[in-house]
């Protein structure tokens, strides 16, 4: 049975969330990753949350295969009028986009983000651009564009771009590394390339719940524009977009 697709709240289709994004609404068909990758993300919380934390997501997730619900939060930013500010980089990293021939940079992004796990040397050589920070020849941080769709995975869709338009899929900063402004310092370049390739928007998104990426994305200028709500029971799906008021 095809899962129900129902689009409702303030807006007529899902592209009025994205302006600039057609209403072609796919699945990704996001599966729960194995035992190894379980495993890892357990480790993943319990280093950076905590055991109640590690143990709450973790019972969450297992339930998420019969029932499921998130919100995600969508931010676009003008290229056009956002204003670069003059370069600082006090910490000295240095930055490269990856090319398929980085094979270890590669795989530390993929530790980085274990959702990335043997997907990142396709997505370059499918076009996408990763931009990397380094701390000396270690990866400190990255953000990964894609030029061609939009792919919000905790809701469940993907959605065709149009011309000049990108979407940004993850930005990351290892734990050691923030509070250094390095986040700041990947959005202004990837800005600062995209210019010059003559996009003139590019969208995001993250939890509403994450404070710390939404300080940083108004921060370097971007604009919250609405939210997504998404719920699954078994194989029922429901969309529901709601602006965000300003």
């Amino acid at each position: 049975m095809e899962p129900q697709r129902k689009l409702t709240g303030e807006f007529k289709t899902g592209a009025d969330v994205m302006t600039g994004v057609p209403a072609d609404v796919q699945s990704p068909r996001v599966s729960l990753p194995g035992l190894s990758g379980l495993f890892h993300k357990v480790l993943r919380n319990l280093e950076d949350y905590g055991w109640q934390t590690a143990l709450r997501k973790s019972v969450a997730y297992l339930a998420r295969a019969i029932y499921y619900r998130q919100a995600y939060r969508i931010y676009r930013v003008n290229l056009d009028a956002v204003k670069l500010p003059e370069p600082s980089n006090p910490h000295n990293f240095t930055f490269k986009f990856l090319t398929v021939q980085n094979v270890g940079m590669i795989a530390e992004v993929e530790n980085i983000a274990e959702w990335l796990r043997g997907k990142l040397k396709r997505k370059i050589a499918a076009g996408q651009l990763c931009l990397v920070a380094l701390d000396g020849d270690k990866v400190a941080g990255f953000n990964l564009i894609d030029l061609g769709q939009a792919t919000l995975l905790l809701v469940n869709l993907k959605k065709k771009l149009r011309p000049k338009v990108a979407w940004s899929e993850h930005i990351a900063v290892k734990k050691e590394f923030r509070r250094t402004g390095l986040g700041s310092q990947l959005r202004f370049r990837i800005f600062e390339e995209l210019r010059k390739r003559g996009y003139r928007k590019l969208y995001g998104g993250t939890l509403p719940s994450n404070i710390a990426s939404l300080s940083l994305t108004r921060s370097v200028g971007f604009t919250e524009i609405g939210d997504v709500h998404y719920r699954k029971f078994i194989s029922f799906e429901k969309w529901r977009y709601k602006r965000v008021r300003r």
